[in-house]
């Protein structure tokens, strides 16, 4: 196997593992189903997105750029995650609408 592809490999490996943990858990502690645990780790692709516009005035400096990127990008998926695992654990203790008495 050429270097290259070792490199690709593990970092796919850092990328996708934690991702998939993520879905693993949110699918165990918050009880969403499969395709809402999917969209939800599906979000890193946007909050790479948030990341990458907003390390694009570091163009001048590469490896500061790749950085801002990152931590841009963990950042949004943070809030995101945090915001749809709050509701989604605020939904499992609202009260019920059962209309029977």
């Amino acid at each position: 196997m050429a270097p290259s592809m070792v490199f690709l490999t593990l970092l796919a490996g850092i990328v996708f593992i934690p991702l998939a943990r993520e879905y693993g858990d949110l699918r165990r502690s918050f009880g969403l189903s499969r395709m809402a645990a999917f969209a939800t780790t599906s979000l890193v692709v946007p909050a790479f997105a948030v990341g990458l516009t907003m390390a694009l005035p570091l163009q001048s400096r590469p490896a500061l750029q790749w950085v801002a990127t990152v931590v841009g990008t963990l950042a949004a998926y943070s809030l995101a995650t945090r915001a749809i695992a709050a509701s989604a654990s605020a939904a499992g203790t609202a009260p019920s609408r059962s209309t029977r008495g």
